[in-house]
């Protein structure tokens, strides 16, 4: 059986590995991986979960963390995205709307993110990188928006390696914790990218 050994590897390099493979991997054979934080984990787990392959987790060797990943048993259960194309997604990279005053673009954002709950179509999806993602803990102002906005169907993808640079991984109120794979993803995927 093939291994993977990711350990010490930074996002998105352990999902993109584990595409590869599973795209090499006949149906129904499998393979496993060596991971070494519970956010390669997660992220490794969504994205097979995604493409319809069946996810085991164990310890594996020195305290580190082992997946095992069936491939699918046929092509039309690979769980490839839709072709078609998505409606708009919202891109928040930053804690404020434009340049200038920093307070300013704060309020701005702000009211941004809580006007999205007053439009009659949501987006599809709202991606969230480096400061941006301060809007997803603990003691945001947004919180009551961003979960109306994911009762109403909207995805909410919050940059993994963001929230562990600013140490606020145990700090997530809502959304998913998510990858630069995912993220790029869902921006090449879209209709049109929102970026205030």
């Amino acid at each position: 059986m093939k291994n993977l050994d990711c350990r010490g590897r930074a996002c998105p390099e352990p999902v993109i590995q584990v595409k590869k493979t599973l795209d090499e991997t006949p149906h129904g054979a499998s393979f496993t991986i060596d991971l070494d934080s519970e956010t390669s984990r997660d992220n490794v787990r969504r994205f097979a979960e995604s493409r319809g392959a069946g996810v085991r987790s164990e310890e594996g060797t020195e305290g580190g963390i082992r997946l095992t990943i069936k491939a699918p048993l046929d092509a039309e259960t690979r769980g490839r995205r839709d072709a078609g194309k998505r409606p708009p997604v919202v891109f928040i990279t930053g804690d404020a709307v434009g340049s200038g005053d920093d307070k300013l673009g704060r309020i701005l954002m702000e009211g941004f993110i809580n006007t999205l709950t007053e439009q009659d179509r949501p987006p599809d999806r709202i991606l969230f990188m480096n400061t941006g993602v301060k809007f997803t803990i603990q003691g945001s102002t947004v919180l009551d928006s961003l979960r109306k906005l994911t009762d109403r169907g909207c995805e909410i993808l919050v940059c993994g390696t963001c929230l562990e640079f600013f140490s606020l991984t145990d700090k997530l109120s809502v959304g998913t914790v998510s990858n630069m794979f995912d993220i790029q993803g869902a921006l090449l995927e879209a209709t049109s990218v929102i970026r205030p």
